[in-house]
């Protein structure tokens, strides 16, 4: 009904019709247009032989298929920057909670990838972007960059590396830090770092003079999952650093430090008879910083969520700890200034939907491609119900096609029969539907095009220009003071503070069955 008599080449492939789309761009309703895999239009879908005011990129035809997005929301895939790859069942995890993007290093659970987000030597680099080859996310695979000299980082940035990951397991040194960042300035990398927890080779002052104002990822800025202690979360003042937070501190509730501890001396190979893990542990998790975490996440000091899956965090629940965070922030510290007198709280959802979707993207050199519902970027498309937001989607659109949906017994006469849950789609079973993010280099010297790929193979750009000042959303640069003996972190001469939360939303009554 309504299709236009025209040849395929005016026509979508696919438009999801009537969605309420929320993303850092503004929260509106609109008709979605799909074609080869990218969005081509947002506006209104139809005929425009028989239709007023239908878009000119939403032609409507019989080769057209139809997403009914009525009632729905729909947002961009999410970016999960800090994947350790433990194993390849996390994939299935992610994408079905929205997570349609994810980066990291790893070979498997070896004693090394349980710890250390590091994909290191040319040869793991290769096995591991082929191993992901028929995984229906986009990936990234980060090498080892913790080395003073530059050619293993250089070999492994040739064979692929999509970003350099500097951990303080392999010793995050002054030293270690300038050979990173120089290579990955070199290549037009991204460099990510998990900082010194044990102040061995210098304290937080000494990490920030290595950097140069060169941009890095800091990865869980509290520090509970590491990093210089107690002091690391003052990194959030740089304009050069990119900070990100991992999900098991989000947010702060009264179970946050017992269950850290615990989760801390399995993942670095800790024993609880040694005296000093102990210690080490115990200087990481600290309440102070993770109640101070919550506000900088509400002021936009801290810019991106991630997970560190399986090696603290759990790659399933990104953006359920994030609108977690973003809940318990309305309910303790009321209205943003800029939602006052809106009766919304629609710079507080920009801003906190900006942490998984947009800013991962920017940072790790992939928002040309991913991260928003923007024409021009992969049909990475989650649709949700409203009661279900943020937890269980409907189904997940990745690069034009449906990879999981909400689905029934496949033996029934319907497909609403119970039970139902999320299941692996079509859309799963297409390479071509995702991307490969690589460096550069190994596309010009040809290297990642003799690994027999069938993802769509694409380079990271524009890595080393990226400031704080490009988080949407989320660029607040505050002056940072933290107390080395009672751990108060204060923000412009602000505590920084929030009580543990007793209760949260989209938790166990939504995952009963």
């Amino acid at each position: 009904m309504g299709s236009l008599l025209e040849v395929y080449e005016k026509c979508v492939d696919t438009v999801v019709t009537n969605a309420l789309i929320i993303d850092w761009t503004g929260i509106y309703k609109a008709d979605i247009g799909i074609k080869d895999g990218m969005i081509v239009g947002i506006g209104k879908a139809g005929n425009p032989d028989v239709m007023d005011g239908v878009h000119p990129d939403l032609v409507v035809g019989s080769s057209t298929d139809v997403i009914a997005a009525e009632g729905k929301i729909v947002t961009a895939g999410g970016f999960d920057t800090h994947i350790h790859f433990i194993c390849p069942q996390q994939i299935n995890e992610a994408i079905s909670a929205g997570i349609t993007t994810m980066l990291g290093g790893g070979t498997g659970p070896s004693t090394g990838s349980n710890a250390t987000t590091c994909t290191p030597g040319s040869t793991h680099m290769r096995q591991m972007i082929q191993a992901c080859d028929t995984l229906p996310v986009n990936f990234g695979i980060t090498g080892k960059g913790n080395d003073s000299g530059k050619e293993s980082i250089r070999e492994q940035a040739i064979a692929g590396a999509a970003g350099m990951k500097l951990h303080e397991d392999w010793g995050s040194t002054p030293a270690a830090i300038d050979t990173c960042l120089e290579v990955c300035d070199e290549f037009d990398i991204q460099c990510m770092i998990h900082t010194d927890t044990l102040n061995e080779s210098g304290f937080v002052e000494q990490t920030i003079q290595s950097f140069k104002n060169r941009t890095i990822h800091t990865y869980h800025t509290e520090g509970a999952g590491g990093g210089h202690a107690p002091d690391i979360i003052s990194v959030v003042e740089h304009p050069n650093v990119l900070p990100s937070s991992t999900n098991p501190t989000r947010p702060f509730t009264l179970n946050t430090l017992d269950e850290h501890l615990d989760m801390l001396m399995v993942c670095h190979h800790l024993s609880k008879n040694i005296p000093e893990d102990v210690a080490f542990a115990e200087s990481r998790i600290r309440g102070e910083t993770i109640a101070a975490e919550d506000v900088l996440h509400d002021l936009g000091a801290i810019s991106m969520m991630s997970s560190d899956s399986q090696a603290m965090g759990r790659c399933g629940e990104v953006i359920l700890r994030t609108w977690n965070t973003a809940h318990k922030n309305k309910e303790q510290r009321g209205v943003l200034p800029e939602d006052e007198g809106t009766g919304a709280d629609n710079f507080r959802v920009k801003r906190y939907i900006s942490k998984y979707t947009i800013n991962p993207a920017i940072a790790q050199g992939m928002g040309h491609l991913i991260g928003s519902v923007e024409v021009g970027k992969l049909a990475d498309l989650v649709l949700w119900t409203t009661e279900n937001f943020g937890t269980k989607p409907k189904l997940v659109v990745k690069g034009g096609m449906i990879a999981v949906a909400q689905m029934g017994d496949p033996n029934a006469s319907i497909p609403t029969v119970e039970p139902v849950i999320m299941r692996p789609q079509f859309g799963t079973f297409v390479p071509s539907t995702s991307i490969m993010f690589v460096s550069q280099a190994s596309i010009s010297q040809g290297v990642v095009q003799t690994y027999g790929l069938r993802k769509r193979i694409e380079p990271v750009r524009n890595c080393r220009n990226v400031g704080k000042k490009d988080m949407k959303f989320n660029d607040v640069m505050p002056k940072m003071r933290v107390d080395p003996e009672r751990y108060t972190v204060e923000a412009d001469g602000q505590l920084c503070t929030a009580e543990p939360a007793t209760s949260l939303p989209l938790t166990q009554q939504y995952f009963v069955y």
